[in-house]
């Protein structure tokens, strides 16, 4: 067990199940609380829900990974600036696909997310250890 959580792939595995679990609960949260008052159309709704998720979800658990996964350095306000760069590319992905997955698919609004939230992970791992996380020399 403790060489499992030794390794950083494993760690990071770890914390990005709890991100998406964080990110999934606020954005099925305000969809189901407030989805059907911002707009009649089911793909804006889920737009400007998937904004509000994404910021929080990066506040609540950039210090997981900074700490528990990359051990960062340096000084916090920067290390969470480029932390969101990142969360920003992954709310771009949500703000393309959960139109074409809803509208043009025609999958329910939730479903849409939960594929989305799943596939983006994977592209994040590599950007975070080279540039969002990467040792100073």
């Amino acid at each position: 067990m403790r060489a499992l959580l030794a390794d950083r792939r494993v760690r990071y595995v770890a914390v990005g199940c709890l991100a998406a679990a964080v990110y999934y609960g606020l954005f099925s949260a305000g969809y189901l609380l407030a989805g059907h008052r911002i707009s009649a159309s089911a793909g804006f709704s889920a737009d400007v829900i998937a904004v509000f998720a994404n910021l929080a979800t990066a506040v609540l658990t950039f210090p997981l990974y900074r700490v528990a996964v990359f051990g960062g350095d340096g000084p916090w306000i920067q290390g969470f600036l480029r932390f969101y760069v990142i969360a920003f590319w992954s709310l771009l992905w949500s703000l393309v696909g959960l139109p074409l997955l809803i509208d043009v698919v025609g999958l329910p609004v939730l479903l849409a997310q939960a594929i989305i939230v799943v596939a983006v992970p994977l592209l994040n791992y590599q950007i975070h250890i080279f540039w969002t996380f990467r040792r100073r020399s």
